[in-house]
C-alpha cells in the first residue's frame, strides 16, 4: 500500500523531532482478523486518525468489556494438601488458586503455588497479593484472619477436608457447609516456632 501525502507528527509538539506518521498507512499486526483491519482503517480515516490511535481505541474499548467481564470472575484460594482442603491454614502443602466464574458456577482454572519464602500463617499477605477474593479454609488463627480483613478478601473458615474440585464447586452451588474454626477465628492466635515461621496454635 503506498502512502498518501497526509501527514501527522508523531507527539504532541508539532515537529518535534519525531518521524512523519502517515494517517492513512495502517501497518496493523497480520494476525488480526482483516475484517477487523478494514474496520479500523475506515474509522482511522474518518476520524483524522492514525493508525495507531485507532488500535489504541480498539484496545481501550476491549479492556472496558474484559473489565465487566472480569466483575463476574473471582478468584479463590485454598490450603492445601494431599488433593484436598488442608485443616490447617498454617500446615498445608501448597495453595491452590482456583479462578471460578460466578454466574456460569464454572472452574476456569485451578493451580497450585508455593510462596517463596515457605509456608506459615504470613502466607496471608502473599495469597491476597495474588488478587484473591475468597479464601477457603478449615481453621485459620487470628493474625491471617485480621491481615485477609485489611486486604478486603473473604474468609470462610470450618470448611470439610474435601478435595479441591469438590469443595470450590460446594461453594460456587451455595452447598458448602462450615463448621467452626479450629483455630478460634478472631479469637485465635499464630505463635512462632523456634523462628522458623508462624503456624496456628490450639
Amino acid at each position: 500500500m503506498r502512502c498518501c501525502k497526509q501527514y501527522s507528527w508523531g507527539g504532541k509538539r508539532e515537529q518535534a523531532g519525531r518521524k512523519k506518521t502517515c494517517l492513512k498507512k495502517v501497518p496493523f499486526n497480520r494476525r488480526i482478523n482483516e475484517n477487523i483491519l478494514n474496520i479500523l482503517k475506515n474509522y482511522a480515516i474518518s476520524h483524522n486518525m492514525t493508525d495507531t490511535e485507532a488500535l489504541e481505541s480498539a484496545i481501550l474499548l476491549q479492556n472496558n468489556i474484559d473489565k465487566q467481564r472480569g466483575e463476574k470472575n473471582m478468584k479463590i484460594a485454598i490450603p492445601t494438601s494431599d488433593g484436598k482442603l488442608c485443616a490447617h491454614f498454617g500446615h498445608c502443602d501448597s495453595f491452590t488458586f482456583a479462578d471460578v466464574n460466578m454466574d456460569t458456577k464454572e472452574i476456569l482454572n485451578l493451580e497450585e503455588k508455593v510462596p517463596e519464602e515457605g509456608i506459615s500463617c504470613q502466607s496471608a499477605s502473599w495469597i491476597a497479593e495474588q488478587g484473591t477474593n475468597v479464601v477457603l479454609a478449615g481453621g485459620m488463627g487470628g493474625r491471617p484472619m485480621m491481615i485477609f480483613a485489611q486486604n478486603g478478601v473473604q474468609v470462610v473458615a470450618g470448611c470439610p477436608e474435601l478435595p479441591i474440585k469438590e469443595i470450590v464447586d460446594s461453594y460456587l452451588n451455595k452447598t458448602l457447609v462450615s463448621g467452626e474454626n479450629s483455630c478460634g477465628g478472631g479469637h485465635g492466635h499464630c505463635h512462632g516456632h523456634g523462628g522458623e515461621g508462624y503456624h496456628c496454635h490450639h
